[in-house]
């Protein structure tokens, strides 16, 4: 499995350009393809608004008091895949011994992506350190649209479908799925208002995601496998 970022945030939006001709992206989880997902998020805040200024303010505190061991975090974040979950998980949670878990969350993801993609191209929001010079991100530049985050997005899809295999340690993996997206904000690669979007939009792909009955075939086989290492 390729990195958390690159696997889940660049391949799918070739994918969705291939298929933009075709129409509608070929969803694996979302039956009846993707809702109507942007109409649960608010614009972002207008450029030069009070909103907005008051969200640069608040990245250049965050910049200003960030640790290297935070912006070490955010750089370990960026370039990890979905089994940064060991962290909560253990050892054993990893993609070579665990091929159907790894194919479930890749899959699940690629939805979100092209969910999240088709709501960043809607909005086009500018990236904080495009809005503000003062802004200096401690990850790599992305120059995709900044709303909704992505990160934050798949944290939540992430986590929420882990909780299904592992409930006993839900508030954990949901803590780490949300800091996921949270240490966007830190990082200085999102504003606050892409991340809260992301993870409310996580929330409801996640939802529809556990809905489908093509998941829970699969969700069934990543318990079983889950078992034979955990």
């Amino acid at each position: 499995m390729m990195n958390f970022r690159r696997s889940y945030a660049l391949l799918p939006v070739v994918a969705v350009l291939l298929l933009a001709a075709a129409g509608e992206p070929k969803y694996q989880y979302l039956e009846g393809g993707g809702a109507d997902f942007k109409s649960i998020l608010a614009a972002p805040p207008v450029d030069g608004s009070a909103e907005q200024l008051a969200e640069i303010d608040q990245l250049l505190h965050w910049q200003a008091q960030r640790t290297p061991e935070e912006a070490q975090r955010c750089k370990t974040e960026e370039t990890s895949d979905a089994f940064i979950f060991a962290g909560v998980l253990g050892k054993a949670f990893n993609a070579h011994d665990l091929p159907a878990t790894a194919q479930l969350l890749e899959n699940a993801c690629a939805d979100a992506n092209a969910i999240v993609n088709t709501v960043k191209k809607d909005y086009d929001r500018k990236r904080p350190p495009a809005a503000d010079a003062r802004i200096h991100p401690c990850v790599t530049a992305q120059m995709s649209s900044s709303y909704p985050s992505g990160d934050a997005t798949r944290g939540v899809v992430v986590a929420t479908i882990l909780a299904q295999i592992f409930p006993d340690q839900q508030k954990q993996l949901m803590d780490l799925g949300k800091q996921i997206g949270d240490d966007r904000a830190l990082a200085g690669m999102h504003y606050p208002s892409d991340v809260a979007a992301g993870q409310k939009l996580g929330a409801a792909i996640a939802a529809k995601i556990i809905a489908s009955s093509k998941f829970q075939a699969d969700l069934e086989k990543a318990r079983t496998e889950c078992k034979t290492v955990h």
